[in-house]
């Protein structure tokens, strides 16, 4: 089902246009909403839509090379790093991103449930447990994921549209009471290459994981245009459409201004539609990666199962760290990206399983830069030394480099675990 260990062929490809509005689906979501007002309140709205710009021009960047990867081999991200890290390095590096995939989609639906809740008795005056909203939005999701990317196509052609809508709608009301533009508001104290680390670590998984759509593409102007034109030019109006009715009415919550403007019903369904189209991603690149570890199971299997964790996460509270694992996210997860993106575009010609099969079990190099890319951005990140001052562009630098640096050179000289 949906290739997940197989190439695309041509026949279920899609347009560049398909794509993006997927990708778009994915970056409306409710953990969005949340970290735009807290950063445009920290910032002021000038310096707020620097970052934005600055950030989301990193993640499209990156998100086009990482997508002309899957369009160039037709394979998934888990299937990349199988060539890039080796067959058990690939599957080591498939399971801590769909780890990380499986813990988005529990702070997701636990920031849900919690806003289902609020807006059930300010709107409709329903008081259903949050508990329940996490649930029901957690099979809601499931059920569209297991029909695979047809599905998912189909649900952000019809959502995207409507949710671009609201999202306008709240911004242009509220500038009637939007007084400045430059001071901060309140929020927490934050430099600007803070904000645009957690701008790139909000949606760098999604960036990771490019190549699960983008190998869907029928040209590489197609996955390069899609990723571009979604992270780069999309992305930071829909963050700072956000941010005006946040700082306008200093109310960090998004859907209570929507509320207070008198659009309530639309609040609702903005943020249904939200977790819905953004949560469907998380569930179905975390089963494309288990589906590299757990061969035998069907990926409507696996679908259920991430789902079904995903949602345990979220009654257990996950929504309680988002900020703490933005930051995570930002410098553990992009080398893996850099890593697989220098092997597919530089190193490697075929695709195929005669290739896979030469392929050692454990790449020590590869493994090598990505400990020593997470490494430096650590260190940047708690102040110790920086290359670029944004902790997550330290990680995917460095990870690069050293890919293109060792890549060849190690692997001529033997510096792997070769297969038996």
């Amino acid at each position: 089902m949906d290739f997940s260990k197989s190439q695309v062929p041509a026949s279920a490809t899609y347009t560049g246009w398909h794509i993006a509005l997927v990708i778009v689906g994915g970056t409306i979501a409710v953990p969005a909403f949340l970290m735009a007002a807290n950063l445009g309140a920290s910032l002021g709205l000038r310096d707020a839509a620097i970052a934005f710009s600055c950030g989301c021009f990193i993640l499209g960047s990156m998100a086009a090379l990482t997508g002309l990867c899957g369009q160039k081999s037709g394979l998934s991200a888990y299937m990349l790093n199988e060539f890039a890290f080796g067959r058990w390095g690939g599957r080591i590096a498939s399971t801590v991103v769909s780890m990380t995939l499986i813990g988005w989609f529990g702070v997701t639906s636990a920031l849900f449930g919690r806003a289902a809740n609020l807006m059930g008795r300010a709107v409709f005056g329903i008081d259903w447990p949050v508990e329940l909203y996490m649930v029901l939005g957690g099979g809601l999701i499931v059920a569209v994921t297991v029909t695979g990317f047809k599905g998912i196509d189909k649900l952000a052609l019809a959502l995207v549209p409507v949710m671009l809508g609201f999202l306008m709608m709240a911004a242009w009301m509220s500038l009637p009471q939007l007084e400045q533009w430059t001071e901060p508001t309140g929020g927490t104290p934050m430099t600007l290459a803070t904000a645009i680390s957690a701008i790139v670590g909000s949606y760098i998984a999604g960036v990771t994981i490019q190549p699960d759509y983008a190998r869907f593409a029928r040209s590489r102007r197609a996955a390069l245009g899609s990723a571009f034109v979604a992270l780069a030019i999309s992305f930071p109006i829909l963050l700072f459409c956000t941010a005006i009715p946040s700082i306008a009415y200093n109310e960090p919550d998004l859907l209570n201004v929507m509320i207070a403007l008198g659009i309530g019903i639309p609040a609702f369904l903005l943020l249904i539609l939200a977790a819905w189209s953004s949560n469907v991603l998380s569930v179905y690149s975390g089963a494309l990666a288990l589906a590299t570890v757990f061969r035998r199971l069907d990926l409507r299997v696996l679908i259920v199962g991430v789902g079904a964790l995903g949602t345990l996460l979220a009654l257990a509270g996950a929504g309680d760290y988002l900020i703490q694992y933005l930051v995570l996210l930002g410098i553990t997860i992009p080398p893996i990206s850099s890593i697989y993106l220098v092997d597919t575009l530089l190193f490697r010609k075929r695709f195929d399983q005669v290739e896979l099969s030469k392929r050692p079990r454990l790449a020590l190099t590869a493994l090598g830069t990505w400990i020593a890319a997470v490494s430096v951005g650590a260190c940047s990140h708690f102040g110790l030394f920086t290359l670029t001052t944004v902790a997550a562009l330290d990680s995917i630098v460095v990870a690069g480099v050293l890919s293109m640096i060792l890549g060849g050179g190690f692997r001529r000289a033997g510096v792997l675990v070769r297969p038996t």
